[in-house]
């Protein structure tokens, strides 16, 4: 029976998959192996409709399993320690160099705030925030929020939380063009899904008050 030979992209979402969920520190609720999987659902959502070459987005969705690899060692400044096993994990592999660079460069674009220089790097700061266009948006808020204060020990108010993703939702700007009319318009919806929250329950706290 003939082998079948893996592409390098499946070779590292199998990698990326059990380091994540063996090493993966467990009060990381939000940045986990969900959310890996979808910035690489991103990835291939906005390079499809940017009509990318193959080679595109392999560098593209290597990025993406490996952008948060880091955070197994460290959560501030994670982006660096993604880049080091990105490299070990493309080397040992005999990944090309010029494409690997690439790769490292995709990865040091996600690091907040997002400043990509070309469109390689656009598409993945763009599928990093991918999430902000889903319909379940809301949940992986609060489990960002979890996160926060258990890693970081930064507890919110019921009302200080969603002034803050208001904020952040109503000035983000994606980068992409697919971004900027598809992912926005989606977005949009979650902007008002998050002030209609935020308005009930000021709501509810003036009536308990009373």
């Amino acid at each position: 029976m003939k082998k079948t030979k893996h592409s390098i992209t499946f070779l590292a979402g199998r990698y990326i998959a059990h380091l994540l969920i063996e090493q993966l520190p467990s009060n990381l609720v939000f940045h986990n192996f969900h959310h890996t999987v979808n910035v690489v659902r991103g990835v291939r959502d906005i390079a499809k409709q940017l009509a990318l070459s193959k080679t595109q987005k392999e560098i593209l969705l290597l990025a993406a399993w490996f952008h948060d690899s880091g955070l197994i060692k460290v959560y501030k400044g994670h982006e660096i320690e993604s880049q080091n096993l990105a490299k070990t994990f493309l080397q040992a592999a005999n990944y090309t160099e010029e494409h690997l660079i690439q790769v490292l460069a995709c990865i040091a674009a996600t690091k907040m705030p997002q400043a990509p220089r070309n469109l390689l790097e656009e598409v993945i700061c763009d599928a990093d925030l991918y999430h902000l266009s889903l319909l379940d948006y809301c949940h992986l808020q609060a489990l960002l929020r979890a996160e926060w204060q258990q890693v970081l020990g930064k507890p919110y108010t019921d009302s200080e939380w969603m002034k803050e993703n208001i904020y952040f939702l109503t000035t983000h700007e994606y980068w992409t063009t697919y971004g900027k009319v598809v992912l926005q318009n989606s977005k949009e919806l979650n902007i008002e899904r998050y002030k209609e929250l935020f308005e009930n329950s000021a709501l509810k706290t003036i009536i308990s008050n009373r």
